[in-house]
């Protein structure tokens, strides 16, 4: 991507970030996004299909920012700190977004996959990269029960989030209240 299509990228994001604070993905037109950036309707279909797609594509690069961050070169010894960290990375990306989440993460609602699915690809990358979970499996192959811890994981995380937007606080409190609630077998600080 040259840097007049970084530009242009951004400006959508931007235009698609700013309108689905006050009114859902679903709700939007095209035509108001390519407005707000300043650019052709075509140019929104070059970068998605959909504006509930654009505002996906809009907060996964900031959670991939944010992934790199803090768990680009993470190691077995720095895990739980990485993991603390990254959940507060993100708790305060949400509250950035605390109205596109409210509603997208309301029962139901489209983002909770989404969300769920940014937390157990950076669980997948953690496992690469020394993380382990101590499950006993008996006969269900260690794969399987990684999957499953993951995915329970992430689930619970997200709909803790969903919850936690009703009124939310201080994302230190909030992330101390994760802890608790999390597997003991989680690698977090407690």
């Amino acid at each position: 991507m040259d840097e007049r299509q970084r530009r242009t990228r951004s400006r959508l994001f931007a235009a698609v970030l700013d309108l689905a604070a006050d009114t859902r993905a679903e709700d939007l037109t095209v035509t108001e996004i390519a407005e707000r950036a300043g650019v052709h309707r075509s140019t929104v279909y070059e970068h998605a299909s959909s504006p509930p797609g654009l505002l996906r594509q809009a907060l996964e690069a900031e959670l991939d920012e944010v992934r790199a961050q803090y768990l680009g070169d993470v190691t077995e010894e720095t895990l739980p700190h990485a993991i603390q960290d990254v959940t507060r990375a993100v708790l305060v990306h949400v509250l950035d977004h605390a109205a596109i989440y409210r509603r997208g993460l309301a029962l139901g609602g489209a983002l909770h996959d989404f969300l769920s699915a940014h937390f157990q690809e950076s669980s997948r990358l953690l496992l690469e990269r020394g993380m382990r979970v101590p499950l006993a499996s008996g006969s269900i192959p260690s794969a399987v029960v990684d999957a499953v811890a993951i995915r329970y994981v992430a689930d619970g995380t997200v709909g803790a989030i969903a919850e936690w937007l009703a009124e939310p606080g201080d994302p230190d409190v909030f992330l101390g209240v994760l802890a608790q609630l999390t597997p003991q077998w989680w690698p977090l600080p407690k």
